[in-house]
């Protein structure tokens, strides 16, 4: 997973963030808001039975919403994650914290994990918001991509079309060993 655009900061005076950042700069871009996932499928209906299980669902639910807004995990700014059984939530921080580096990789923003009596939807256990931003491409930087990405074109395809030869084994500099075209 590509690292983030993003300065994660975290001061050696403050303890060893494990599983969040404690703080962020986030670089100039288009901000995405990702209202609240939980575990529903597309019909609405809440599914799976524990916190670990709800959570995947819900987090790739988020993961699937930043998509659609053309955004990445690693645009991910800040995450808050409400529960209503936040023992069940530490007793399986092990299983969650796997199912979180599938989604999102090792980006960890920062984050929090509320504990609440209950969710707009009765059957949900977990329900996760973030934020995203995703960074400003200039004009100028997408044409240079644009011009080295044909510049690398035009090198590959002149590149297909050359036979060097050569004597195996007789590299020297300025001596090539023998090549077809790919």
């Amino acid at each position: 997973m590509d690292r983030t655009p993003h300065q994660i900061v975290n001061p050696l005076t403050l303890s060893e963030p494990v599983g969040f950042s404690h703080a962020l700069v986030v670089s100039p871009g288009r901000i995405v808001h990702v209202g609240g996932q939980a575990a529903r499928r597309h019909d609405g209906k809440v599914m799976g039975d524990g916190v670990a299980e709800q959570f995947d669902r819900a987090l790739g639910n988020v993961i699937e919403a930043l998509r659609a807004a053309h955004a990445e995990p690693f645009h991910v700014v800040d995450m808050r994650i409400y529960t209503t059984t936040m023992h069940a939530y530490r007793v399986s921080s092990n299983t969650i914290g796997s199912v979180y580096r599938r989604h999102m990789g090792r980006h960890y923003p920062p984050m929090t994990v509320i504990g609440i009596d209950e969710l707009m939807d009765p059957d949900a256990l977990v329900e996760i918001v973030c934020t995203a931003v995703v960074p400003e491409v200039s004009e100028e930087a997408a044409l240079e991509d644009e011009e080295t990405r044909e510049l690398l074109e035009e090198i590959e395809e002149s590149a297909d079309d050359t036979v060097v030869t050569g004597h195996p084994g007789a590299e020297g500099p300025g001596e090539f060993p023998e090549r077809s075209p790919a």
